[in-house]
């Protein structure tokens, strides 16, 4: 059987593209080992073809996202209510994609879901005297997330809000979480080991006591994450430079799961503020302290940084940051820095 000319050309052309192909094919096993999308190592979204940066470390790093450098790029930016002031980020509602969490000038917090353009509020929850303090996590297992006040615990309960009385949560400085996946709140009043919380809906006393807390250059391999809330006084006891004292949140990272904990914090200069991961060994350490990763400045006065999934679609975790005009006057902005 003799080929015509245009059908050798278009079969040398298949030949050569699957060659290349064989270069850098998709593997669904390695998708399936990282749990990651084909498009995390691939520039063609549905996979195979040329590796990006990510891949192309894949491929010369043994087949290990291990030591893969942490960055983080901004996604997107809404507009969030004037006298917003914090913000927490959670699925409080159950629907497996997180909601933006503000809480304004009074003790109602408000729960919105994140559309491609805008905030979508759902609904409110009044937290009372000490609104100020709330911290949202899954702090029990298998349940939506949770939002604890000192004194109480709000949850989903069928289509409204309920809550449980926790008096023996008398203060709340932030969210930890464990590799083994558990999650608590804790307080820490820079004297004693921390006091930290899990929660027992079905229990008469709601309140569990957690795993125990470690200081940050010991926390490898035992935080996956914490968000702390600390007076500056307290972070520049920590070891933390001037440059964070005003830092509104702080707290530690392994973004990639792959046991590189950093330490990260808002810092603020003449040339404004930024988010930054250091070395959580450097902190405790004393000299210098020369953050690993620095984002591009951000969009005016941080008051407030939370982590978690992004809330449009649930999928790539980042950095929540409410930040204000830079004389505290004008409207809020949400950015979401996500894990490149």
């Amino acid at each position: 059987m003799r080929l015509s000319t245009g059908s050798v050309a278009i079969t040398m052309t298949w030949v050569v593209a699957c060659v290349l192909q064989g270069t850098a094919t998709a593997k669904p096993e390695y998708a399936q080992k990282e749990k990651k999308e084909c498009s995390f190592c691939h520039v063609n979204p549905a996979g195979g073809g040329e590796r990006n940066a990510h891949g192309q470390y894949y491929a010369r790093n043994n087949h290990t996202l291990k030591g893969l450098p942490v960055e983080f790029k901004r996604l997107w930016k809404l507009e969030a209510p004037a006298e917003a002031r914090r913000v927490g980020l959670g699925d409080v509602l159950g629907t497996k994609t997180p909601q933006v969490l503000l809480l304004g000038p009074t003790d109602a917090l408000s729960v919105y879901e994140v559309t491609e353009s805008a905030l979508n509020q759902v609904t409110t929850v009044k937290l009372g005297p000490r609104a100020t303090e709330f911290a949202v996590g899954v702090f029990q297992k298998d349940k939506p997330a949770m939002v604890a006040v000192p004194g109480a615990i709000f949850y989903r309960s069928g289509d409204a809000a309920a809550q449980v009385k926790a008096p023996a949560l008398t203060a709340i400085s932030g969210v930890v979480r464990f590799v083994d996946g558990e999650e608590c709140v804790f307080h820490f009043d820079g004297m004693n080991e921390p006091s930290v919380f899990g929660v027992n809906l079905g229990a008469a006393n709601p309140l569990t006591i957690g795993q125990s807390m470690v200081m940050p250059d010991q926390a490898s391999g035992i935080y996956s994450w914490v968000v702390a809330r600390f007076p500056a006084d307290a972070i520049a006891a920590l070891g933390w430079p001037p440059e964070v004292a005003k830092s509104p949140a702080i707290g530690m990272w392994d973004a990639r799961n792959d046991g590189n904990l950093l330490a990260w914090a808002v810092w603020s200069d003449t040339k404004g503020s930024k988010l930054v991961l250091v070395d959580p060994g450097r902190i405790m350490g004393g000299g210098e302290i020369k953050p690993v990763w620095s984002s591009e400045p951000l969009s005016g006065k941080v008051l407030d940084v939370t982590l978690g999934l992004d809330p449009k679609n649930g999928k790539v975790p980042g950095f929540l940051v409410l930040t204000a005009s830079a004389d505290g006057k004008g409207g809020r902005t949400l950015e979401f820095l996500g894990l490149d």
